[in-house]
């Protein structure tokens, strides 16, 4: 079985989600790549961990994924979504496509909030 047809089949798993656990799934901040945002390593984390509790399985991981992203990261997931053969994969392309972006995004936004102390050379 290809993995749409899998993600197809286990939509029902997706929608069958408890209340609790989609109230748990709005908690996680949406991520579009932006360089304003949350580190991409520290998102997947909370995704990561938010995924293991439910116990979900790969297929559901990936299509849930796709529920938290905006923007160009949602486009570049979209383009994407068929070259995910597991969870691993699509954690994998996203910490790979996103991870240099928000880590340069990161180090300028550490280097405007640098201040000189007084005893400090240039």
């Amino acid at each position: 079985m290809s993995l749409m047809q899998e993600i197809e089949t286990n939509s029902m798993e997706t929608r069958q989600l408890h209340s609790s656990q989609k109230e748990a799934i709005k908690k996680i901040t949406e991520f579009s790549g932006e360089s304003t945002e949350i580190d991409i390593d520290e998102w997947l984390h909370d995704l990561y961990n938010l995924f293991s509790l439910m116990k979900l399985k790969d297929e559901t991981r990936i299509l849930e994924t796709m529920g938290k992203l905006a923007g160009p990261a949602l486009k570049w997931y979209q383009e994407n979504l068929r070259s995910f053969i597991n969870w691993n994969d699509a954690e994998k392309a996203l910490r790979d496509r996103f991870k240099e972006f928000t880590s340069d995004s990161q180090l300028m936004q550490e280097f405007v909030h640098i201040h000189q102390e007084e005893n400090q050379s240039v």
